[in-house]
């Protein structure tokens, strides 16, 4: 249905793209519980974008649509997927964030009042979810006690962290690492991925990301079975925790990384290496070395492949180490932005310095290793005389 929006993306009138982005993020996000709008909302939504009625205008009309009969009539969770979104576009596209637990809670309030009944109410119950991705199995959330000290722990975490001066793969890193958790704490009864995306939306924009929604309108069920994989294990099944999806979703949301995103071989038992995913190259691959330990054991015994645009990008290096960004990007069919971060690369490793010793303690250090392979023939040779002074005892005395 999202489909519907897309002749917006191109509007020049100011506000008309933007409206069509948050309405298809908050509509794309219900699919993370397998939700679908209304037609109804569908045709709210054009009005809002077109102009015809404010954003309040276009929740009013939600809501006393479903206090008629014939919104009454249809199935709850259409009724949920409508009135979460038309509460979700409000906050979509306003300014305004705070990095904290009171901020997160009301963001769940705004979204799911008059919705759930426990909406901005930290959850007095234990949750247990089956999951696809985990073929029925459930990650073990926070315990109903520990949440707020967990969400206060977390986000003071957060507070002190400075991304100034990362690499956008260590920025990736620690980013998913911190959705992650607090995904994991799971706070409410119902809706805690739809409040964790909205919040990493406002979060990004803080940092002057310029996000757009669509990534999370079209996968959002992605993004829900990364944050599941970046938070289970089974020592039984020897899956261990991985956040490598959750990083690969956020490449291409922050920085347009080209990466496939595919709910499949999140799976277990379909990962990349498997005998069931053998044939697809370049997906999942390991770290370059830029993310060391955010996923100890991931990848053991998974070789590492190159994909095709990799391939072609060393290639044309290697012809031409002058090569230039807009020249690279056209040889590899990608955005300008990846192939300046090829090049950036290469030119960060053409830059270090290499620490090299003064000569006259190379040639001590080359003398004393030469000591030491004389001492080990020495010791050598010793073993070897003892070895036949023994056996010459044994004879002399046994025969």
């Amino acid at each position: 249905m999202i489909d519907d929006f897309d002749k917006y993306y191109e509007a020049t009138e100011p506000g008309r793209r933007e409206r069509a982005y948050g309405w298809a993020t908050a509509i794309g996000l219900q699919d993370v519980d397998g939700l679908k709008p209304s037609q109804y909302l569908i045709n709210t939504a054009k009005r809002h974008i077109e102009g015809d009625i404010s954003q309040e205008e276009a929740r009013r009309l939600i809501d006393e649509y479903y206090e008629s009969k014939e919104g009454h009539d249809l199935p709850a969770d259409v009724q949920e997927a409508d009135k979460v979104s038309a509460r979700m576009i409000a906050v979509i596209n306003a300014p305004g964030f705070r990095l904290s637990p009171e901020y997160y809670i009301g963001l769940h309030k705004r979204i799911f009042d008059g919705v759930f009944p426990h909406a901005g109410e930290i959850r007095n119950v234990e949750l247990t979810k089956r999951e696809w991705v985990l073929n029925g199995d459930t990650v073990e959330y926070e315990f109903s006690c520990m949440i707020e000290k967990s969400l206060t722990y977390d986000f003071d975490r957060e507070r002190q962290f400075k991304y100034k001066g990362l690499s956008e793969d260590a920025f990736v890193e620690h980013f998913a690492s911190f959705i992650s958790g607090i995904w994991q704490i799971h706070p409410f009864r119902e809706g805690n991925t739809r409040t964790v995306a909205l919040f990493a939306i406002k979060y990004l924009r803080s940092m002057r990301h310029e996000v757009t929604n669509d990534l999370f309108a079209a996968k959002s069920w992605f993004f829900r079975n990364a944050l599941v994989r970046a938070n289970y294990s089974n020592r039984k099944l020897d899956v261990d925790k991985t956040l490598l999806p959750l990083e690969e979703f956020f490449k291409v949301l922050i920085y347009g990384d080209e990466i496939e995103l595919r709910n499949r071989f999140l799976r277990i038992g379909c990962e990349y290496g498997t005998r069931q995913a053998e044939a697809v190259d370049a997906l999942h691959r390991p770290d370059d070395g830029a993310n060391d330990g955010a996923n100890d054991g991931v990848n053991d015994g998974v070789k590492t492949v190159l994909n095709p645009t990799e391939k072609k990008a060393v290639k044309a290096i290697l012809r031409n180490s002058r090569l230039k960004a807009a020249e690279l990007a056209k040889a590899l069919g990608v955005k300008q932005r990846q192939a300046e971060r090829v090049i950036a690369s290469r030119t960060m490793m053409d830059n270090v310095t290499l620490p090299i010793p003064p000569k006259d303690l190379m040639r001590e250090f080359a003398a004393f290793v030469a000591k030491v392979d004389k001492l080990k023939d020495v010791a050598k040779k010793s073993v070897e005389q003892m070895d036949v002074l023994y056996r010459a005892k044994l004879q002399e005395y046994f025969g």
